[in-house]
């Protein structure tokens, strides 16, 4: 026992089915009960679909939206050049690379100069009594006064 297919029985009503889907279907219905009940229940359900009563609203919907549709026109946005649009993300991009040059040229250019000065104030790290530091015991402030780079 198989099942019927309402898509195609469907389509064979609305006359939609190829020339041989219609012929196989047709050769099918006569031997087969179950599609034909099928079919026959499908007619019947078009036909009471035809035969309810179509409702009236007493004013012409269409005539309406029509009016609406022609007096209002839909605002319209100026195009915009395809790189315009891309500003915003192209002013980003320039300014990091810019900023990133920047800093990489501020470090980079270090004289030999300014790398010893660079190297004393790293041995300052290193003192017994940190920058801004109070000084607890007074034989390590007269050492770290000593030291003057």
């Amino acid at each position: 026992m198989h099942t019927p297919q309402h898509d195609l029985l469907s389509a064979y009503i609305d006359d939609a089915c190829t020339p041989q889907e219609t012929e196989q279907l047709s050769t099918h219905l006569q031997t087969c009960p179950i599609c034909r009940n099928a079919l026959a229940a499908l007619i019947a359900l078009r036909q009471d679909l035809r035969e309810l009563p179509s409702p009236t609203l007493g004013f012409d919907l269409a005539a309406q939206l029509q009016d609406r549709l022609v007096t209002k026109p839909a605002p319209r946005r100026p195009m915009l050049p395809r790189w315009l649009s891309w500003h915003p993300a192209g002013l980003a991009v320039a300014a990091s690379l810019i900023s990133g040059l920047w800093l990489g040229t501020l470090l980079d250019s270090t004289t030999q100069r300014d790398a010893v000065s660079v190297d004393i104030a790293m041995v300052r790290v290193f003192d017994p009594i940190p920058p801004g530091g109070l000084c607890t015991a007074s034989a390590l402030c007269r050492q770290a006064e000593d030291y003057q780079p």
